[in-house]
């Protein structure tokens, strides 16, 4: 059975996230900043990433199994923030980060229109990253 993860991120190299933290008033799943590549061979871009369940679990990954129900959870938590986020952080790349595990190679997500709509109106591009994985992996 195909499962979805379901993150919006900002990145940038002049982001700082513990600002986009204070800005917006979430808490984000996961973070990165210019620290992390003084320990790192490969150069990272400054992230923060929201998955509107972290803060409320613990900082467990939240897994869908419709790609469309975790987007529209997150786009009815970061609607009222739309504006915020456009004006804030309008020189930084922003998109909705969808993790897509399968163990077959037919099937995939469907969006309703309304999903569409929704997306379109918020007009932040969407990125979806498919995996492979066996039953084995899911045990």
């Amino acid at each position: 059975m195909d499962t979805y993860t379901v993150e919006f991120r900002i990145e940038g190299t002049e982001l700082v996230p513990s600002e986009v933290t204070r800005v917006l008033g979430l808490e984000p799943c996961q973070t990165r900043d210019m620290a992390a590549n003084k320990d790192s061979k490969r150069h990272c871009t400054p992230l923060w990433s929201y998955d509107g369940m972290s803060s409320e679990t613990d900082f467990v990954e939240q897994e869908w199994k419709s790609l469309e129900e975790g987007l529209l959870f997150l786009l009815d938590k970061l609607s009222p923030k739309r504006e915020l986020i456009q004006k804030e952080f309008s020189d930084y790349d922003k998109y909705w980060w969808c993790g897509h595990f399968q163990d077959s190679f037919d099937g995939g997500p469907t969006f309703s229109p309304k999903l569409l709509k929704k997306l379109a109106d918020f007009g932040i591009e969407l990125i979806i990253s498919n995996y492979m994985h066996s039953e084995e992996d899911a045990k």
